[in-house]
């Protein structure tokens, strides 16, 4: 019976992920400036060479994510694509994700070797130590 439930909250959580996979909605991403500044005077963080990642809850059902790109990164090319890796990272990740936070996600500087692989390892460890990351809900 247990094992029924965990299939079917798997399954579930694959079909967030690929909702989410679509696009990023809306209701899923910081927008203003306020919002910002409000986790970054607030919040907590915790930081890579090349990611810092600042939290802060929200009293809310829904966690919220923000991506800025230093501009130590390099040029708007080089901005973008660190965006589109962080990106592509949460969208995996957000089903486990703990519920009610905003969280905010800076790029520091580029790697050169830069990838979804390199990214998501520092992304899930920055998550995991901020205690943001739920590591129970694997499928």
């Amino acid at each position: 019976m247990i094992n029924t439930l965990n299939k079917i909250q798997c399954y579930q959580v694959q079909d967030l992920a690929a909702e989410l996979k679509k696009k990023m909605k809306k209701d899923y991403v910081l927008v203003n400036n306020r919002d910002y500044k409000r986790v970054y005077r607030r919040g907590k963080y915790a930081a890579t060479a090349f990611l810092v990642v600042y939290c802060l809850d929200n009293n809310t059902e829904t966690t919220r994510i923000g991506i800025t790109t230093s501009k130590k990164v390099g040029n708007a090319v080089k901005r973008n694509r660190m965006r589109r890796l962080i990106k592509e990272n949460i969208r995996e990740l957000y089903y486990r994700l703990n519920k009610g936070f905003d969280i905010v996600i800076v790029a520091r500087k580029s790697e050169n070797d830069a990838n979804k692989e390199n990214i998501g390892k520092d992304l899930r460890y920055l998550l995991y130590k901020l205690g943001l990351l739920d590591r129970e809900n694997k499928c």
